[in-house]
């Protein structure tokens, strides 16, 4: 979606459809949460909207130059019908969602990790071209079709209001807080247990304040806020922290992330101290912009570095942000999408 204003001035005539809105998505999961029970109505919600969503799509492929589809799922009926249409595809996945690793013990979430597992490479063999975030990804991709990897990418312009680059005089005894920033989901928050141990250790020397933004949660010694996640508000979210926290594990799902936790932060000015999975060691140049810690030990002493330097936070804030404006932003990486579907458009006509 953040695509389609540039694309519309390049002169291209765009139509969306959606699967799932964001509005009934964030009623839905507050009742799942609720009414666990609900998640068998929620799906069958979904289920009816690929249905006729995809329908609209096949019939809409008879009328349009590129068909564009993000990380939908269509049943076989439908895809079988996509086979007739001369309009290029274009399927985009940022996630690792072909993986056959559970990672909810739900059988309705099983059901559709096993029915992702079978349809993408199935969705990839209609497609002209994917567009993933990672070499991960990628690699799976390139069986099928072409690849085009664009990580990210992130508006920068709602950080840009927000200066955290002037950092206080920080020390132990500090009334202010330093604040610890993480930003996620109900789905995510338990990597953070992978950090819970160093958080607590740090808090017994430095005033600490941890910052959940889209989560729930809480961690005995650590004076921990959360906030709920809402787009207008993550960029002054951000601009309250100091130091941006991503701990993962290293799985197949994480392995195919896209890292935007990361790139959020250093938007926002923010050095970042990561576990070095998938894309975060390409995002993360140690010692840079922030710091790759793969133990226990490590981050505590990243961790610690950061807490006594201000001046070393301002710096590699200052980096992050270069790096994401070069590299990861969204006005650095428009132009490529678009060249590649002129290119498509052009090889297919």
């Amino acid at each position: 979606m953040q695509y389609l204003p540039y694309l519309q001035q390049q002169g291209l005539d765009t139509h969306v459809i959606t699967v799932l809105p964001d509005r009934a998505i964030a009623g839905t999961q507050i009742d799942v949460r609720r009414q666990p029970w609900r998640k068998i109505s929620y799906y069958l919600w979904a289920a009816w909207r690929t249905w006729s969503c995809g329908l609209r799509v096949c019939w809409g492929g008879f009328r349009h130059d590129i068909l564009f589809i993000q990380k939908v799922i269509l049943p076989s009926p439908l895809r079988w019908l996509l086979r007739w249409i001369s309009a290029p595809i274009v399927y985009d996945f940022d996630d690792a969602i072909f993986t056959t690793e559970i990672r909810s013990g739900h059988w309705l979430a099983r059901l559709k990790e096993a029915r992702n597992a079978r349809g993408l490479p199935a969705m990839l063999s209609l497609a002209q071209l994917a567009v993933v975030e990672n070499d991960y990804t990628a690699d799976f991709a390139k069986a099928h079709c072409d690849v085009l990897k664009i990580t990210g990418p992130i508006d920068t312009s709602p950080y840009a209001k927000h200066d955290s680059t002037v950092e206080p005089e920080v020390t132990e005894t500090a009334d202010s807080p330093i604040v610890l920033g993480w930003i996620g989901s109900g789905s995510t928050v338990a990597y953070l247990e992978l950090i819970g141990p160093i958080l607590q250790q740090l808090a017994q020397h430095y005033c600490l304040r941890l910052l959940v933004v889209g989560a729930t949660y809480e961690l005995p010694g650590v004076d921990v806020q959360c906030k709920p996640w809402a787009l207008d508000e993550e960029a002054t979210d951000l601009a309250t922290c100091h130091i941006g926290l991503m701990p993962v594990p290293d799985d197949p799902w994480t392995r195919g992330k896209g890292g935007y936790k990361l790139l959020q932060y250093m938007a926002g000015h923010l050095p970042v101290v990561a576990h070095p999975v998938g894309i975060n060691t390409q995002i993360v140049e140690d010692g840079s912009n922030g710091f790759l810690a793969s133990d226990s030990d490590t981050w505590v002493k990243c961790l610690t570095q950061l807490c006594e330097d201000p001046v070393l936070r301002r710096r590699m804030g200052e980096r992050g942000r270069a790096r994401v404006e070069s590299k990861y932003s969204l006005a650095s990486q428009q132009p490529r999408l678009l060249n590649a579907l002129r290119a498509l458009e052009a090889t297919c006509s």
